[in-house]
């Protein structure tokens, strides 16, 4: 006798709600999508209680006939795809057909649905089991009303989490939607109070305003490029504005959300020395491109996409936004209250003094970059130090203090990542051999590795002595780069050049940059502030210090409650 039977399509039906529908928002995704892929131009949503006891999403979409709107309830019955050929050119958000059966096996679900010109319908299932149909009265459009989720399935509530954390992801889930969409309006009730609202006018920077709070486009930088026929369109938040996790890097495929390390990753490569280490900015990257380069069939809740060419794709994201980063003018702050809080990292203007007999070469390297004066940093007058540290500027908009040490550190960092980019290959060889502190263990590495050192103008004699040096690397930092390339090559067996001139760039320029405490003369100082100015990011140092704020005449004279 035969041990395999055919599935009975109800309980079929509850498995597949195991992968599509988890959590409460993962519902109101699928709903929002169908909506979307309904053509509407306007979609309510209302969640009660977490969405666990009601959710209702409403449109003015297309709507269903009488015969439609129950075999939506049918697993694998769909209008987005009718043969394999369609899965390489998938061009809606939904195309299973699995979500609204899944849905309905879970929960109780009624949806009414009318098209132009015809009569409104209902039809409602519980628990997957089809209860009763009949007229509605309704707009053109659907509603589609959930209550009672998971009612039947005690065992999934073990999987719902804090209120705060299914709230958290209905809001998140919503503003994913909305930032996709910005030419439908959308509005999300949660509990009877109305939470986010966008207004469809295709405006990105009230949308971003609508779904991360007034304000927030100021200093907003945009790009729009294209690539082998891809579009690439970037809308990158002020690096003042920050967060403490990659949340907010928001990644979009033909409208489409979805996650993507590789490409979440390059565009915190392009913020690079923007930010402090461990935050993330706010960004989003949408990507327009022919339908036939991805494959979203890849996992049911479809947020997973494969990439023709993904690598290159990300490498160029990373060049955009660092590029456009780069030629942005950036706010310096200017409220001591904005340093203080952990959700925010500021920009500031940094320079460099070199502290050895290269001092002139230097210079006028840095100075050939950029002859032309940035407007990135104000021009002021030096009043004074405080601290030892902090260089004092003032000039009409009010009072400045600049970290002589970042400031530093960040003229030396773009030096050095200009010169690592295309190598001098000149090198100057040494009279007298220097010999290295090295380990038998860096040895061996070096012994093994000569050819790639040789590539960068290091040259060892028997004894692994130093015999010469590139022209570019300073005497008392060779120290310093030999051990960078060392360790990469411990770590992975090759010098990875882009790690490198970012990780060397950066020991080099805070190892050698000017000290704080370090009493600098006034023509120091003035050759200080004419460098940071010439720098491509002024406002930081390579590691997302600021390296200066700004103190209006309007802050001062609130300290002396002069004014109010």
């Amino acid at each position: 006798m035969s041990i395999i039977k055919l599935m009975d399509p109800k309980l079929a039906n509850m498995i597949a709600a195991g992968e599509v529908v988890d959590r409460p928002a993962s519902v109101l995704k699928e709903l929002i999508e169908n909506s979307i892929d309904a053509g509407s131009t306007e979609i309510s949503v209302e969640v009660t209680d977490m969405g666990m006891k009601q959710m209702i999403v409403t449109d003015n979409g297309s709507g269903m006939d009488f015969l439609d709107a129950h075999l939506a309830f049918d697993r694998h019955a769909t209008s987005k795809i009718k043969d394999e050929s369609d899965l390489s050119h998938i061009n809606t958000l939904g195309f299973r057909g699995e979500a609204l059966a899944a849905i309905a096996s879970v929960s109780k679900v009624t949806l009414k649905t009318r098209q132009e010109n015809s009569e409104g319908i209902y039809v409602t299932y519980h628990g997957g089991h089809f209860i009763g149909d009949g007229s509605a009265t309704l707009n053109r459009g659907t509603v589609v009303e959930v209550s009672d989720l998971f009612y039947n399935t005690p065992a999934r509530f073990k999987y719902i989490k804090s209120e705060v954390s299914e709230r958290f992801a209905i809001i998140d889930i919503f503003d994913r939607l909305a930032l996709a969409n910005p030419n439908i309006r959308m509005s999300l009730t949660i509990d009877g109070k109305i939470t986010k609202k966008t207004f469809g006018n295709n405006d990105f920077y009230s949308l971003i305003d609508a779904i991360y709070g007034s304000k927030m486009t100021l200093g907003l930088t945009e790009f729009s490029e294209t690539v082998q026929k891809i579009k690439i369109t970037g809308y990158l938040l002020s690096p003042s504005i920050s967060r403490s996790r990659k949340k907010d890097i928001s990644i979009f495929v033909n409208g489409r959300y979805i996650r993507n390390y590789q490409l979440i990753q390059a565009v915190i490569d392009g913020y690079h020395s923007f930010m402090m280490v461990g935050k993330y900015p706010i960004a989003l990257i949408h990507l327009e491109m022919d339908s036939s380069l991805l494959d979203v069939n890849v996992h049911p809740q479809k947020y997973e996409v494969k990439f023709v060419n993904e690598s290159i794709l990300s490498y160029h994201i990373e060049n955009f936004v660092k590029n456009a980063l780069q030629k942005k003018t950036h706010p310096i702050p200017e409220n001591i209250k904005v340093i203080h809080k952990d959700e925010i990292e500021t920009y500031t203007p940094q320079t460099m003094l070199f502290e050895d007999s290269h001092h002139e070469d230097f210079n006028t390297s840095f100075i050939e970059r950029s002859l032309d004066v940035s407007n990135k940093i104000p021009d002021m007058d030096y009043i004074g130090v405080f601290s030892g540290t902090y260089l004092l500027f003032q000039n009409e908009e009010g009072l400045y203090l600049m970290d002589q040490h970042a400031a530093a550190e960040r003229i030396r960092y773009e030096h050095y990542f200009v010169s690592l980019a295309k190598p001098n290959p000149a090198v100057k060889n040494l009279l007298i051999t220097k010999e290295l502190s090295l380990t038998k263990e860096d040895k061996e590495v070096i012994q093994n590795h000569l050819n790639e050192f040789n590539s960068f103008g290091f040259s060892f004699n028997k004894d692994l002595e130093l015999i010469a040096l590139p022209v570019w690397l300073l005497d008392s930092e060779i120290e310093i780069a030999i051990e960078q390339m060392i360790s990469m090559l411990t770590d992975k067996n090759k010098i990875d050049l882009a790690i490198l001139r970012d990780t060397l760039a950066k020991d080099i320029s805070c190892k050698g940059a000017i000290k704080a405490n370090k009493a600098l003369s006034l023509i120091e100082v003035q050759a200080l502030l004419k460098k940071l100015k010439t720098c491509d990011n002024p406002y930081t140092c390579p590691h997302g210090r600021p390296t200066i704020i700004k103190l209006t005449h309007h802050d001062v004279e609130r300290m002396f409650k002069r004014v109010l």
